[in-house]
Order: C-alpha cells, then structure tokens, then sequence
C-alpha cells in the first residue's frame, strides 16, 4: 500500500489539452518516445534518472496500458538522423538494465512481444504498435539497428484493470467531495483469482502548484543495491536506499510529505466488489485553483489493479 501511495504522490495528471501526440519520455541523447493521444498518461515532471557522472534524463509521463491493450506510439529522431532504420521492443522492467539502458545493449536479451522495425522519415521520427501485454512494469525502448544504441527508453505500466472516475470537476473549499470508482476487467479476463483477497481503493488530491514544485531523483552506479531515491515536495524531502519495501513505516513517511491542503481516501473492498466509493475532506483555508486527483486499487497478492487521474477544480 505504501508503494502505491508513494505512485499517487509523484504522479501528475493527464494532459488535458488537444495535442495530438503527447510527449511520454525524453532522454539526452537522441530523441524521445511519444505515446498515442488516448494512452493513460502518468505524467510525471521533475523526475530525474543519473547514473554516476555517466547520464541523466529526466521523464515527463508514463504511459499506462491495460492488460492485451495495443501499445502504440512514434518515435522523433535528430534531424540529421532521418531515413535511417530503428526498431522499438518491449523488455520486462528491471531497475539494473534500466539504468545502464542509455550503453549499447545486447538485444538477444529476453523481449516481450514483438519487434518493430521503421525507417526515420523525412522529419525523423516513426510510428509503433507492439502488441499488448499481461499485466506488470515494462521498459519500450528504440534503438539504432546499425548501433544497437538506445535511442530513447521509458517505462510503462500494465494494469489488469481499467478504472473510471466519477466526480465533480469543482468543489467547494470546505466541502467534502464524494469520488465514485469503478473497477473493469481488461477485455478477456473472466475473473480475478478466486483468492478472496481484498481490494484497497485509495485517492489522493493535492493542488496542481504543490505538485509541480515535488521531484524525485533516482540515482545508481547501474546495481539494484545502489539506488538511491529522494521524494521531495514543497518544503518537506524523504530517501529511501533500494527499491522500496511495501511497510507502515513508508506510508507515514509519504504521508507526512503531503502538504496541508491535500486530502486522502481509502476505501477497502471485498473481492468480488469493483465499485465503490471515496470520500475526500476539504478544508475552507485551501487556497482555490487547480487541484490533482490520482486514484489507483490495489490487492496484496495482484499489485496495482489500475491507475486513473483527473483535473478538479477547488472554488
């Protein structure tokens, strides 16, 4: 529970806007992945990626995907790199090969689904579909098929379930705001695991300016034992050594970041129930404006069932 607290905390929403492609990953090197308009967007500024003295980048969104859904996006090159060949696949997420990612990599490693190939067109950049995958963390990465570099890499999530939100897109300071969230299958999954477990529904809403002041920093000599993270947002910061460990300590340590005018949810389920409701308390000293609300479901035994964002406004 406390890692997907910790998810809430530094995802921002989706991209509200009309743009047709939406900006997913950028990296230093060479260009940037984009992912399709329609892709559930976890976008995520201020979140910085280094390796020693070697790299750094910084991701702007993760795109997040249902279970079999397609995963489409293009790809946009340097300008000089136009017409030549690069290929974009799909690899099981693992933190060590995610952060050398920006070396030559040797493509014979495992890949998930299938392989494809394009040509850089006259403005450098290509579309992809790959096909969808089960449920989990992955890395889309580009290369250059001369080379084997890695173009641009990003990470994306796989989630058994999509969610819908219901809610007021404005409120009242002072109010309470009622969030109903329904849970549905990805299309061909009959049922859950009939293992009885529960299902916890959790919000959190946190003003758009909180937000875009919080970052997160992720740095590694390229091991899992050397990662070190520091969650920081507004005046409030917090490390963690190593992948973190789902425990009550790092929940109360998320959310102490949390600045006075958030509010949070948590709504547990029986297994077979995939509606529910969340009730958010506000105060009448939040400052008015543009507010944050990310919602996900989680099981103990399943992990994150889905993720789902939106834009409320706080009068």
């Amino acid at each position: 529970m406390a890692l997907l607290l910790l998810l809430l905390c530094v995802s921002p929403p989706v991209a509200w806007g009309d743009d047709p492609l939406l900006q997913a990953s950028c990296d230093p090197i060479e260009g940037r992945w984009i992912a399709r308009e329609g892709t559930n967007l976890i976008k995520i500024p201020h979140l910085a990626v280094s390796q020693g003295n070697n790299w750094s980048s910084s991701f702007d969104s993760i795109p997040c995907y249902i279970e079999n859904q397609t995963i489409s996006g293009a790809f946009q090159g340097e300008n000089d790199s136009a017409g030549s060949w690069v290929e974009a696949a799909i690899f099981r997420f693992d933190i060590s090969t995610f952060l050398s990612v920006f070396q030559s990599m040797d493509r014979r490693a495992k890949m998930e689904g299938n392989v494809s190939r394009q040509m850089l067109n006259s403005t450098a950049d290509a579309s992809f579909t790959l096909d969808g995958l089960p449920a989990g963390m992955y890395t889309v990465s580009v290369f250059d098929e001369n080379s084997s570099a890695v173009l641009s890499s990003t990470p994306l999530f796989v989630t058994k379930a999509d969610l819908t939100l219901q809610m007021p897109s404005n409120i009242t300071a002072g109010d309470y705001a009622k969030l109903k969230v329904n849970l549905s299958l990805a299309e061909g999954r009959s049922a859950y695991p009939s293992n009885n477990e529960s299902r916890i529904f959790a919000a959190i809403m946190i003003s758009r300016q909180d937000y875009e002041n919080a970052s997160l920093h992720i740095a590694s000599n390229g091991t899992e034992g050397s990662l070190n993270s520091t969650l920081s947002l507004k005046d409030k910061s917090m490390q963690m050594q190593g992948l973190p460990a789902i425990s009550s300590d790092l929940l109360m340590k998320v959310l102490y970041l949390l600045p006075m005018n958030s509010a949070v949810g948590m709504q547990e389920a029986k297994a077979n129930e995939s509606v529910t409701e969340i009730l958010l308390i506000t105060d009448r000293e939040w400052e008015k404006g543009s507010y944050i609300l990310t919602c996900g479901v989680y099981s103990p035994g399943s992990g994150l069932l889905g993720l789902k964002q939106m834009a409320v406004e706080v009068i």
